[in-house]
């Protein structure tokens, strides 16, 4: 039984040891892990292999390997040195400037928008959406962003194995009524949710698109429905997809026409 425990916990270091190589150099692949630890690249193998499934590891094109969202959302006391959330802030924060009202910076992970940055509106009424924070895609409008860069195939897909739970009275609950949303989404290039996850919160949202042409994350302007009317919005959508441009331009993204 004791060398039973001391092997699980060779095995537990031996995996932090890969994470904790990880976060001083990635991408990096098995090999190069193996030398730098001194391990075979059988165990190192093995190990990426259930750390990935795990979501601490993201295999990336050419099987390398980098740091996974679930490593971020354990540290809920750090800023994220993740260069989307570095690369967005400044813009971010001027956005925040021009609307007075909460930004947040949104990436989908596990059939759900995870939160990696925000700022605070300067309001006494404001909302408070913790950073790793997670909330439904159908829902929202950081996640119905997310949606609008399924192909149709996954959308259809994640339709047919996600339950569209009603959070209140203006939740889209239908497949198909959603299904014809996210292409009005896809096409207009942001999305609304007008108090379709909480009451009294209406949200806006547009994407950051990668060097691919790949929706990678999005930034999204919420406040009290009070606040954030029809009027309101119109005014900020602008400045909205603006700013997200030129996140998506500083990651490489070419052509980028802004709709307004």
């Amino acid at each position: 039984m004791q060398q039973k425990s001391y092997s699980a916990a060779k095995t537990v270091q031996k995996a932090l040891r890969i994470l904790e190589s990880l976060g001083e150099q990635q991408p990096q692949r098995p090999s190069e892990i193996a030398r730098q630890l001194g391990l075979s690249r059988s165990n190192i193998h093995r190990l990426l292999s259930t750390l990935e499934e795990m979501g601490y590891v993201e295999r990336r094109p050419e099987a390398t390997y980098c740091l996974g969202f679930k490593v971020f959302m354990l540290g809920s006391n750090f800023t994220t040195p993740n260069d989307i959330s570095d690369m967005a802030y400044p813009l971010m924060k001027r956005l925040a400037d021009i609307s007075q009202e909460n930004v947040n910076l949104g990436v989908l992970y596990e059939k759900k928008v995870l939160y990696l940055n925000k700022i605070k509106s300067p309001h006494n009424l404001k909302l408070d959406t913790p950073i790793g924070k997670m909330d439904p895609l159908h829902c929202t409008g950081l996640g119905k962003i997310l949606l609008s860069g399924f192909s149709e195939e996954e959308l259809k897909a994640y339709l047919a194995t996600t339950r569209l739970v009603q959070y209140t009275d203006k939740t889209i609950t239908e497949p198909d009524r959603l299904l014809k949303h996210i292409r009005k989404v896809r096409k207009q290039g942001f999305s609304l949710d007008f108090e379709e996850l909480e009451e009294g919160v209406n949200c806006i949202a547009a994407p950051i698109y990668d060097h691919k042409h790949k929706i990678l994350a999005a930034i999204s302007v919420s406040a009290p429905s009070v606040r954030l009317t029809n009027q309101a919005i119109k005014q900020v959508k602008v400045h909205l997809i603006e700013n997200c441009t030129a996140v998506s331009k500083k990651l490489g993204y070419c052509n980028a026409e802004t709709k307004v």
